[in-house]
Parts: structure tokens; C-alpha cells; sequence
């Protein structure tokens, strides 16, 4: 069944991202075989009290066959005030996961990424690794069903800052593991919790630490409430912030058959 939704957003903290880009939340999770593209554009002008101009887009292509998944992504990010750009970031992912078995997955990744905000001219990833599924306890009959995620994997990270007076760059191994637990409770509460954790190979205490949960409450057929959080840490930050972000929104998804 196809749906529409509408999100409203009650409540939104703006952060500055430092961490990868969390794939977990591009995964598809239907199992239909076949080509798929969707893209999307957004435009925005504010005037009065206010003056903004914001612009954003996104592509998606997917190939999916037996045993074998592919996506690319792309997304794109401005705004700009009277006082000049508030955001200028964007980023590309592409991704292929193979399938070994219903407990083991195979993937191999690559990222570009930039965001003019936090100095980042180029972010460039290239990686692979395994997802392992340890858990999965799902039935329409249970009052709680879980599913647990475990991925481990490696990337070679190229990081070039465009800093004064020199640029930082950065060129090297990082190891990229994850956790997701999705779970729901009696078909009207949905639970998801996401977390990276990617240190240096050669300096373990040069981190990234990340934190994604969501807990949606089903209040009718076509109405849902969520709730969710974001914490983001980066053990050594290239400008001078703080080493930690974090985000809260409360959010209403209007669903229409």
C-alpha cells in the first residue's frame, strides 16, 4: 500500500554534524527486486523580519536482485540570510551489500562529502565490512518483537579542512562499527536505536562516537507521534567547538492510504 506522509516538526535544535553520514536510515526495507529512482526539490524564501533563501535536493537510485542490494544517494543542503550562507553541505554515498546468509551481510561503501560550515572541503570514505543479524525475534502475534544489527568493518578516511592560515589534512584508516536495535511493542509503539563507534587505527583515542534513537507512538490509524534524539561526538574536533552535538525533535506523521 502506497502512503503520504506529512511531518510536522514541534520541536528542532540545530547541531553541526561531524560524524559519518548514518547510513542505517537509507537502508530500504521492503524486499522487491528491480530498479528504483526517486529525487526531490525544495525551495524556500523568507521575507520580513526574516530574510532567508534556502534550497535543498536529493536523488536516490536503487538495483536490488536476489541476494544482492545497491544504492546511491545524493543530498544537498543551502541557506543563506541577509547576513550571508547559514548552510552549504552536501553529500554522496553509494553502497552494494551482499547477502551470505540470513545472519551474515557483505557490503563494500563509498563517500564523498563537504560542508562549507565546519571548513570541510572534502570528505572522501572507502570502505567494506560485514553486518551481522545475531537477533530476530519478529511476529505479527508477539507483543514485542526485536531485531538487532552488528556491523564491523573498515575505511580509509581523506579529510581536507580548508583552515587558516594552512589547511588540516587527514589521511587515514579508520575502523567503522555500528549497533541498530528496532523494536516494537504491540503493533503501537516502534522503538530504533542506531550507534557508531569509529576510531583510528593508529590513535584508538581519536573517536567517533554516535547515538540515533527514535521512539514512535501510534495514537490512531493515520496519526503517529515521535520522539527522537541525536548525540554526536567527536574526540578531536579539527576547529574549535565543542566535541559533542546534540539534536531533539518532537515530530507528527500524518499517513494516508
Amino acid at each position: 500500500m502506497r502512503t503520504a506522509s506529512a511531518i510536522l516538526l514541534l520541536c528542532l535544535v540545530p547541531v553541526i554534524s561531524h560524524a559519518q553520514v548514518n547510513t542505517e536510515k537509507l537502508r530500504r526495507e521492503d524486499s522487491a527486486t528491480g530498479a528504483f529512482f526517486s529525487a526531490g526539490i525544495s525551495l524556500g524564501v523568507d521575507r520580513g523580519n526574516s530574510e532567508f533563501v534556502s534550497a535543498a535536493g536529493g536523488l536516490r537510485l536503487d538495483y536490488a536482485r536476489e541476494a544482492n542490494d545497491n544504492f546511491i544517494v545524493t543530498q544537498y543542503d543551502f541557506r543563506e540570510s541577509d547576513k550571508g550562507k547559514i548552510t552549504n553541505k552536501g553529500f554522496l554515498h553509494a553502497r552494494t551489500m551482499w547477502t551470505m546468509s540470513g545472519l551474515l551481510t557483505l557490503e563494500g561503501f563509498g563517500q564523498s562529502e563537504f560542508n562549507e560550515f565546519i571548513s570541510l572541503k572534502n570528505r572522501n570514505l572507502l570502505g567494506g565490512g560485514s553486518r551481522w543479524h545475531p537477533l530476530a525475534r519478529a511476529s505479527e502475534d508477539a507483543p514485542v518483537s526485536l531485531e538487532l544489527f552488528l556491523g564491523v568493518g573498515l575505511m580509509y578516511e581523506h579529510e581536507y579542512y580548508s583552515t587558516s592560515p594552512n589547511p588540516v589534512i587527514h589521511d587515514r584508516l579508520r575502523s567503522t562499527n555500528y549497533l541498530t536495535l528496532n523494536a516494537a511493542f504491540g503493533g503501537n509503539t516502534a522503538l530504533r536505536i542506531i550507534t557508531y563507534f569509529q576510531p583510528v587505527l593508529s590513535a584508538p583515542e581519536d573517536f567517533r562516537f554516535s547515538n540515533e534513537t527514535a521512539l514512535e507512538f501510534k495514537i490512531s490509524r493515520w496519526l503517529t507521534f515521535s520522539v527522537t534524539s541525536s548525540y554526536r561526538y567527536n574526540s578531536r574536533p579539527v576547529l574549535n567547538v565543542k566535541r559533542y552535538d546534540l539534536q531533539l525533535r518532537n515530530g507528527i506523521r500524518v499517513t494516508l492510504p
